[in-house]
């Protein structure tokens, strides 16, 4: 007679089989969707707790004079004033406050000290020290070769007074054809920087035409940069509003000279300087 006993319990051991295998199925994704949910929450946890953008610590940076604003190309002019300080600071400083401007004054180390209070309010108010030499002599200056030297002291004289070290420089004359090729080496040794200009509005020998001293300025304005060249003088805080207002008609914004932003401007187009 057959034994059917043993087909009947191979089929029980298998159904045992794939019972065992489901619950261990079961409990293993149990457990793995625990362990899931887990590291979810912890995941979730520390996204929560991660400082947002705007708190972050930014690092400095270098300011930058953006070259366009809204789409369009800025049109950017530097107000520079040679020969000072003298009676005349004062007046120009009342200027640019009420007209929102800074500007970048180049001044005769030897008329510093008798102008401390004056030079002091320039600084605070957001306007740029820079040297002239001492004496404005061109014989001493280029002849003798002693403008690095009359520019260290004026360097000397304008830190003791305003707590900056300024390299920046206006050769006087301008640095052509005086600044040869020796001086223009030891004035980059020295690690002084020459801007001349772009405009001289000539307010210097005009001081009974103020208009052409406006005309000058405003005809001459094409460029998208211009640094102006003026003066410390009667006629220059006479026109000096007039200026402005024309340039802003036109279009300009004013900015102060940045020794962070350097850029060179002078006629050698030499780029150590």
């Amino acid at each position: 007679m057959a034994d059917f006993r043993i087909p009947r319990l191979r089929r029980r051991v298998k159904r045992a089989l794939v019972v065992t295998a489901g619950v261990g199925i079961a409990f293993t994704g149990f457990f793995f969707a625990r362990s899931f949910s887990s590291s979810a929450k912890a995941v979730s946890e520390q996204i929560r707790t991660v400082q947002p953008v705007s708190e972050l610590p930014m690092l400095a940076a270098a300011k930058q004079v953006p070259e366009k604003y809204n789409g369009q190309v800025r049109k950017i002019a530097y107000l520079t004033f040679d020969d000072g300080p003298n009676e005349y600071t004062e007046s120009l400083l009342n200027i640019l406050k009420s007209n929102g401007v800074q500007a970048t004054f180049f001044m005769i180390g030897a008329q510093i000290p008798s102008h401390k209070d004056s030079i002091n309010r320039l600084v605070a108010e957001g306007n740029y020290p820079a040297l002239h030499s001492m004496t404005h002599n061109y014989q001493k200056l280029y002849n003798e070769g002693q403008i690095v030297n009359e520019m260290k002291q004026a360097q000397a004289i304008l830190q003791e007074a305003t707590g900056i070290h300024s390299d920046l420089t206006r050769c006087p004359y301008g640095s052509m054809p005086g600044l040869t090729s020796a001086l223009r080496d030891q004035m980059a040794a020295a690690g002084l920087k020459e801007w001349d200009w772009t405009i001289d509005s000539l307010d210097w020998k005009l001081a009974n035409n103020p208009n052409g001293i406006v005309q000058n300025v405003l005809t001459q304005s094409s460029r998208n940069l211009e640094v102006i060249l003026l003066h410390e003088k009667k006629q220059t805080v006479q026109v000096l509003p007039e200026i402005i207002a024309g340039l802003r008609s036109e279009g300009y914004e004013f900015e102060v000279y940045d020794p962070a932003a350097h850029f060179s401007v002078n006629f050698w187009h030499d780029n150590r300087l």
